[in-house]
């Protein structure tokens, strides 16, 4: 059975009573709760859903419809996981891949997008979302002010044509628009790799045994070119023939695949970032490198106690993880 759904304000009728307690909402994804209704049967996408709660309420009001929760990081997918199974929200999902396309286009009635801190990946959002509803679909947009939604708003209204304000409050807003039969001609940025579908952002780095061409996407740490705390640590490797190698945050791999290209035996990626490891996976498949396993991990949890390399580099710290749930609000 459902849990219940969210009660806001705008709300004119209160929930099942024998649905439970709704989850604890932030003031943002109130917001989306009080002005976005989806009609129970359609098939919805939350993109940059964090911990799940805005999903379940969601799911809740989508009885005969599906949600797909989709977020670039870990830990805010096995949250939303746990949210949704508290919440009993058998209809709900939460995606492992970076893109649904092509499978998915035209699947979706509706894409809400939960503005990201980074414009380029709330712009390779939009595109993905334009190309996976259905014409007619209805594409949401929220987020704080602070946060950059109007700068979303503008380059939703660049792609789709036209876009409105459902409302305000809090410092966030929340927009739509309609996905139309004939889209306009899209604007220039839509075409930029790693931004368009199935596209990456390629750039290459220099290195002691020449030049190293580098893939990634937007959304991970320092996506365009290589940050100058990994750059330096590059110049610093030391020797690295014949150990086994761990590169904790590892990106795109820059760092572990030069370990792996100076002789490594073996060399472990982990990250906790779905766009960085999907990267660094490009990277090493391009290169021919066979000698690496990257993996998703907090921390080093993916290890087995008994597996820890001798030599270690630690790369830079990426986007920080999702907070954690606010506690619900006072009766």
């Amino acid at each position: 059975m459902l849990g219940a759904a969210y009660q806001s304000p705008m709300t004119p009728h209160p929930p099942p009573h024998h649905l439970g307690a709704a989850p604890a909402l932030d003031a943002l994804s109130r917001l989306v709760a009080a002005l976005i209704h989806p009609a129970p049967t359609e098939h919805v996408l939350l993109l940059g859903a964090g911990y799940g709660a805005l999903g379940a309420v969601l799911a809740q009001r989508l009885p005969q419809g599906t949600l797909v929760l989709s977020d670039p990081h870990l830990l805010a997918r096995r949250a939303a996981r746990l949210t949704l199974a508290t919440h009993a929200c058998a209809n709900a999902e939460v995606t492992e891949q970076v893109s649904l396309l092509p499978e998915a286009a035209g699947h979706f009635d509706r894409v809400i997008i939960l503005v990201p801190q980074s414009r380029a990946l709330g712009r390779r959002w939009l595109v993905e979302a334009q190309a996976l509803l259905r014409p007619g679909g209805s594409l949401n947009l929220a987020g704080a002010n602070k946060a950059g939604i109007q700068t979303l708003i503008g380059d939703a209204t660049a792609l789709f044509g036209t876009s409105q304000i459902l409302g305000y409050g809090g410092g966030c807003r929340v927009a739509a628009a309609l996905r139309g039969a004939a889209p306009p001609p899209p604007p220039p940025w839509a075409s930029q790799p790693g931004i368009a579908p199935g596209t990456w952002h390629e750039f290459q780095i220099a290195m002691p045994d020449g030049p190293l061409h580098l893939v990634s996407l937007p959304g991970s740490f320092s996506y365009e070119h290589l940050d100058p705390g990994t750059e330096l640590l590059l110049q610093h490797l030391g020797p690295v023939a014949g150990l086994r190698v761990l590169d904790v945050g590892c990106g795109y791999g820059s760092i572990g695949i030069a370990a792996a290209r100076q002789g490594a035996t073996h060399v472990t990626m982990l990250d906790v970032c779905q766009l960085a490891l999907a990267a660094a996976h490009e990277n090493c498949m391009r290169l021919g490198l066979t000698n690496t396993n990257i993996l998703a991990s907090d921390g080093l949890e993916a290890l087995l106690p008994a597996a820890s390399p001798p030599a270690a580099h630690r790369s830079p710290p990426a986007s920080p993880p999702p907070p954690p749930p606010p506690p619900p609000p006072p009766p």
